[in-house]
């Protein structure tokens, strides 16, 4: 459909940016504009003139039914798209999120009503067609990809090196895992080791936090209370978590030259994407990551470790150590990032699938 225009309205329904919807919506719409297409950016608020957009991509889950909004947009002629990028059906007690909650309930919904779903991997691809058999006829995988320019890092040599870990609160399960090998390479190595995200507040806050709410407890206030004990005997920096927009400004700051990416093997996570990777690849880290899905389908035998003490320990030392072989692994998974995980590459195949939803 060379020469026409696609039109399209993103559909958010959350008070700030998310890094789901900055990948997933943000990027992929600034890619699109590029070529030419006319793409409007909505959070929370459904006042615009419809008639303006052909597409409707709603992203991740709402507050409250949206049959009534849909069915609307669908008797004017509308397309509705779902963009999912997390199985929210296969949540477990470490995300906080039970399976009654309404982002369980508008996933299921939306699921139904797209006329298309993109998700970001295979394996969510199954877990949608496990939970919606119909489905199946209208489910797309798109990986996730980068905007590289933003990413681009003009690395500073540090006074020493730096291993990094970088992370949501649904992540503290994964820092505590790999807790112990760190504790014990920093007996043996000088290194430093920096821990990003996890929290908005700091570690000793949070700690007090967790120790006197007398609410329901979540499991990862369990775990983060247990790595704040390992973090007791480990010399680390924390840098809090960042909004969205400021984001790659700091993980391009804390220039880490290997970039952890622990990951419990769980249905939950085995639907996520790479991202991580992707990320830490871009701003030039060597990537060390959990041999488990979705890891192990993009990354190379020698980038994963089985998810044992002794193994973490045996080849982040060889990272840390052997300096010729840590920018080797990195180029590697750079190029990878470059070549397939860059979105000017990948929104070409947005835009076909959109094009041939219209065409429906």
């Amino acid at each position: 459909m060379e020469g026409k225009k696609l039109r399209i309205a993103m559909i958010h329904n959350e008070d700030r940016k998310t890094p789901s919807y900055v990948i997933r919506n943000e990027v992929v719409g600034r890619a699109l504009e590029k070529r030419g297409h006319k793409i409007l950016y909505k959070i929370k608020d459904f006042d615009l003139d419809i008639d303006d957009y052909d597409v409707f991509i709603f992203n991740r889950h709402y507050e409250k039914t949206m049959l009534k909004y849909i069915t609307f947009l669908k008797a004017r002629g509308k397309k509705i798209v779902y963009e999912l990028d997390d199985n929210y059906e296969a949540v477990d007690e470490n995300t906080g999120t039970d399976k009654k909650s309404l982002n369980v309930l508008s996933m299921r919904e939306l699921v139904e009503l797209a006329d298309l779903i993109t998700v970001s991997t295979p394996e969510l691809k199954a877990e949608i067609i496990k939970m919606n058999d119909r489905a199946k006829n209208k489910i797309e995988v798109i990986p996730n990809a980068l905007c590289l320019r933003d990413y681009y890092n003009v690395r500073k040599q540090a006074k020493k090196l730096r291993v990094g870990f970088q992370g949501s609160n649904v992540h503290i399960q994964d820092l505590l895992m790999i807790a112990p090998t760190i504790k014990e390479l920093q007996k043996e190595l000088d290194f430093e080791f920096h821990i990003f995200g996890l929290i908005e507040c700091s570690f000793k806050a949070f700690n007090e936090f967790c120790k006197s709410y007398s609410g329901e407890r979540y499991k990862y206030m369990d775990d983060f209370q247990a790595l704040y004990e390992e973090l007791k005997e480990i010399n680390y920096k924390h840098t809090k978590t960042v909004d969205c927009d400021e984001f790659i400004d700091k993980l391009k700051e804390l220039n880490f030259d290997i970039g952890l990416a622990p990951l419990t093997d769980t249905r939950f996570n085995r639907s996520k994407s790479c991202l991580k990777f992707y990320e830490y690849a871009a701003t030039g880290s060597a990537v060390l990551a959990s041999d488990v899905v979705p890891y192990n389908t993009e990354l190379g035998k020698e980038d994963l470790v089985k998810n044992r003490h002794a193994k973490w320990k045996a080849k982040l030392k060889r990272l840390i150590e052997d300096e010729e072989y840590r920018i080797g692994r990195m180029s590697e998974q750079m190029h990878f990032v470059m070549k397939h995980r860059n979105i000017n590459e990948v929104v070409k195949r947005w835009e076909s699938i959109i094009f041939n939803l219209l065409k429906q």
